[in-house]
């Protein structure tokens, strides 16, 4: 850039001292601006990363909200469960000359069906925890999904199994005055409050709940099934699209 100099002397004609500026001469100047630049390219490569990145994310804590959930549930289920079973054991033996609480035949499989889900749950459930917390080999996503799967299926078929065999024989044994379960037996002084013998409302109280939540169980497997199912059709949908994508993307 050039200027052309100034004088600033006094003028002797005796008109105003302002001195007299001369027009910078920009001839020279030329702009700097660097011609606009269109943004980075994604490639195909970064869009289906990214999303995979998202969905294993989301998938990932999804599957531990759940793994975590089933595990709180089946604690109670053990609790509730060993509890009667406990009870019963400190009631059902008396002396002859004392009028038996129980009856003759007292069915303890519903109670230990109840109890073994909740077992095998509990311990599904932290076998994933540990293997998708954990810095394991299997945290990869193929094979971290595989166990999901293959969990969530166990658990839904326990749950189910476990359902339909503790209330069947439950319901066989409702209405008989010389057998039953813990829950059928229990559940028939529902509503005497103190009157009730050797804490019949807090064992009818405790199965009640196990089923209940074993019910509930069926649910919440029945999510993780088709959780499973939603990963295995991310994992599908990002290898087709890696596939037969081709060129740039601009957009994500």
């Amino acid at each position: 850039m050039s200027f052309q100099r100034f004088d600033i002397s006094p003028n002797p004609a005796g008109e105003s001292k302002r001195p007299h500026l001369s027009v910078f001469r920009f001839a020279s100047f030329q702009s700097t601006r660097r011609p606009s630049q269109a943004p980075p390219a994604y490639t195909v490569d970064d869009v289906v990363l990214t999303r995979k990145q998202l969905h294993v994310r989301v998938l990932h804590w999804l599957r531990i909200a759940i793994a975590s959930i089933t595990f709180l549930v089946s604690i109670v289920i053990v609790a509730c469960s060993a509890t009667a079973l406990k009870t019963y054991a400190n009631t059902h033996n008396t002396a002859e000359w004392i009028l038996p609480l129980w009856p003759s035949t007292v069915d303890l499989r519903p109670t230990h069906a109840l109890l073994a889900c909740g077992i095998v749950l509990a311990v599904a459930s932290v076998f994933y925890l540990v293997i998708a917390l954990a810095p394991t080999p299997l945290r990869s996503d193929r094979p971290l999904n595989l166990t999901f799967t293959i969990l969530a299926f166990l658990s839904l078929f326990m749950t189910i199994f476990t359902t339909v065999f503790a209330g069947t024989i439950d319901s066989q044994l409702s209405d008989s005055t010389q057998a039953g379960t813990l829950a059928s037996w229990t559940c028939k002084w529902q509503g005497f409050g103190p009157v009730a013998p050797g804490r019949f409302t807090d064992i009818c109280a405790t199965s009640t709940a196990a089923m209940n939540l074993v019910i509930l169980m069926v649910v919440i497997e029945s999510l993780s099934v088709l959780l499973a199912g939603w990963g295995w059709w991310i994992g599908a949908k990002i290898k087709r699209e890696a596939r037969e994508g081709k060129g740039e993307v601009t957009h994500v």
